[in-house]
């Protein structure tokens, strides 16, 4: 008899090299995902196990310059989950931002900076309740308290002003709008680089009354949530349902051969699974099941973003086992 365990998770977990259990070091693009080949990527991770007496993974990552990239720890090896402080750094070696984590969410004052070193803006972000909304937990809910200019002139003040968001190189504007209290407020225009598209979102009280998107072809797009995520049709358990009757391949059932494969896999906008990938090394034949049974899933329901379809990554744990 055998069984499979699975779970779905938010980040990748793929190892790629080990020294006495002691370092993991992983190879990683921009977006996050992750390489074998160190020119084909933009940072390196190393995850350290932890010292006598403390549970948490100290996690470090590069530029492939050498330049420290960020800093912080983890309570896992393989899937990061961020605890404590955490500092990241721009390629020039200013801070970028100081943050605190509790299992993995922004939690109390966080600070961003400029290029430059000048302070950017401080957030105060609210602790999650056990089994918070999936919503939540993408855009976790905060009160901004300061925003200032590059030059240091202050543009919100105790919550009340303007906010600006920029892209990560700091050369172009993403989104603006007034602060009252800490909270969205009126009317908010932006932009959404994933669907080449603007929006237009109305706040009262920090809460999005409405929003309407505007793509490249001219076409509207109406939402009241900002978020939509890709569903299983009938539901999550369903889904684990479907998966239990992926058969166990029969030779590596009869060399009681037992793995796990970490499977990526995309949300398409017509709700189709794509781009299936085993991101680990693993015995061919399991490869080959779990990519099989993912490839013959029934649709799913597209993730929405400001109201518009769009692509969403998940990765999938599958461990094969025997009872």
């Amino acid at each position: 008899m055998f069984k499979f365990h699975f779970f779905l998770c938010a980040l990748l977990c793929l190892f790629f090299t080990a020294s006495a259990q002691r370092q993991n070091t992983y190879l990683l693009k921009n977006n996050g995902d992750y390489v074998t080949e160190k020119d084909s990527a933009d940072y390196i991770r190393y995850v350290t196990e932890p010292i006598q007496g403390n549970p948490l993974y100290m996690v470090k990552e590069y530029y492939m310059d050498g330049t420290e990239k960020s800093e912080g720890f983890s309570r896992s090896i393989d899937r990061i989950v961020y605890d404590g402080r955490r500092t990241t750094f721009f390629p020039n070696g200013n801070i970028k931002e100081k943050a605190i984590f509790n299992k993995g969410f922004m939690i109390d004052t966080v600070m961003n900076y400029y290029p430059n070193g000048k302070l950017f803006t401080i957030k105060v972000y609210t602790r999650l309740l056990e089994n918070a909304p999936l919503s939540d937990e993408l855009n976790p809910p905060f009160e901004v308290i300061t925003v200032k200019d590059s030059t240091g002139k202050d543009l919100t003040i105790h919550g009340n002003g303007e906010y600006i968001a920029y892209n990560d190189d700091f050369n172009e504007i993403l989104e603006r709008g007034q602060l009252i209290n800490g909270q969205h407020e009126g009317i908010w225009t932006g932009k959404t680089k994933e669907t080449l598209s603007t929006y237009t979102e109305i706040y009262k009280g920090g809460k999005l009354i409405s929003g309407e998107t505007i793509d490249a072809q001219n076409n509207s797009y109406k939402y009241t949530q900002t978020y939509v995520n890709p569903g299983y049709r009938g539901g999550i358990d369903k889904f684990y349902r479907y998966l239990s009757h992926m058969k166990y391949p029969r030779s590596c059932y009869k060399a009681r051969i037992q793995g796990v494969a970490l499977i990526r896999f995309t949300v398409q906008t017509n709700g189709t699974l794509g781009d299936v990938k085993v991101l680990n090394q693993i015995h061919p034949d399991m490869a080959a099941a779990a990519i099989r049974v993912l490839e013959e899933s029934p649709p799913w329901e597209a993730g929405l973003l400001r109201g518009k379809k769009v692509k969403v990554s998940y990765n999938l744990p599958l461990t094969f086992s025997f009872r």
